[in-house]
């Protein structure tokens, strides 16, 4: 544990969190820092606890520093390349964004994240026809102005892998259980890509 949590030795704070964190040569706005948290089973965003830190270093093998730079490194590349690790991650970051007691985010605190995730060296959500990210929040700006729940942070997470395998949207269904703002986003997209539905839109 960092010397920082000597005053609380079943926590370590933010300030304890943030020097340790810098100390491996991770930048506080660099989104491996999510994927760090997750791994380490942080109750909030910036704190650990001492079980959840001994824990998720032992469980991966990182006792020592080299060994968790070492170990943070290959959290950096699975974020882009290991789907299953990356939605972990995501699903982790909504509870972790969360204010004491809510159990909605803010929309632009998810947006805030989104841009984080769906950002190079994490996820890139873009694909050759479309900005998805960038009309992602283009449309909840204009037309979204509710709190985020969730599910509809869940079901984000996995219409984004959808949209990067197959741009096209073929596999969309309207009688989906999807939550009614992708429905929603699905026509925006369709819009933005010339008002009409294309052979790639309708397959």
């Amino acid at each position: 544990m960092p010397e920082n949590a000597r005053e609380e030795p079943d926590k370590i704070g933010v300030e304890g969190s943030m020097k340790y964190l810098q100390d491996l040569g991770v930048k506080l706005d660099e989104v491996v820092v999510l994927a760090v948290l997750t791994e380490l089973e942080a109750p909030t965003m910036g704190e650990f606890t001492r079980d959840g830190f001994i824990d998720g270093w032992t469980k991966n093998r990182a006792e020592t520093i080299p060994k968790q730079q070492s170990q943070i490194a290959q959290w950096r590349r699975s974020l882009s390349q290991t789907p299953d690790f990356f939605k972990r991650v995501y699903r982790s970051t909504f509870l972790l964004a969360r204010l004491p007691g809510q159990k909605v985010l803010p929309l632009d605190t998810a947006i805030e994240y989104w841009r984080l995730l769906f950002t190079a060296p994490s996820l890139s959500w873009t694909t050759p026809s479309t900005p998805w990210l960038a009309w992602w929040i283009e449309y909840l700006e204009g037309n979204w102005k509710k709190s985020i729940s969730k599910d509809m942070w869940d079901q984000t997470v996995i219409f984004v892998q959808k949209s990067l395998v197959d741009e096209s949207m073929n596999w969309w269904n309207e009688d989906g259980a999807w939550p009614g703002v992708l429905d929603e986003f699905v026509m925006y997209v369709r819009q933005k890509r010339g008002g009409v539905e294309t052979e790639m839109d309708i397959g």
